[in-house]
């Protein structure tokens, strides 16, 4: 990491920045091409230990590539606002913090692990509990998990 004075290990912090966090860019490799697509996500955080969730429709590029080619590196960003340099343009900065990380997208296959997994995204999206899934619509879409096996975490704060 190039400005380890940013870096967050701090579990409560980075449980934080994921709260706050509403989107995910998810990268994939499609045949030796990159693509990213920005997805609504899930997650769980214990242990130092990321897993990450989103939905996807069954077919389309995005699931073709990763039947093909699992390996993702997703980034997920707060934003904060710009911090003020004046007149000077080179003293300008961005309050932000930033999760990066790499692992392997696996599409879950069972209705409870998909339920699970939506109820994961659903409470960190609306903050609510208690969605009901009918059975003709977890037909109709993929869940996506993604098991970090490395990432990073940085943040410039207001201060």
């Amino acid at each position: 990491m190039r400005r380890p004075e940013r870096a967050v290990t701090n579990p409560q912090v980075i449980g934080e920045i994921l709260r706050r966090a509403k989107v995910m860019h998810v990268g994939l490799v499609d045949q030796g091409d990159p693509y990213v697509v920005p997805v609504n996500f899930g997650y769980t955080y214990e242990n130092d230990r990321l897993t990450l969730y989103f939905h996807s429709a069954v077919s389309g590029r995005k699931m073709d590539i990763i039947k093909e080619n699992p390996t993702a590196f997703c980034t997920i960003t707060v934003a904060d606002g710009v911090k003020d340099g004046g007149d000077n343009a080179c003293a300008y900065s961005y309050y932000y913090a930033s999760i990066m990380g790499q692992g392997r997208a696996m599409r879950l296959t069972g209705a409870e692990e998909k339920k699970a997994a939506l109820d994961l995204l659903m409470e960190h999206q609306t903050g609510r509990k208690g969605f009901s899934y009918g059975d003709s619509s977890l037909s109709r879409l993929s869940v996506i998990r993604i098991e970090l096996e490395n990432f990073t975490v940085k943040m410039n704060a207001a201060e």
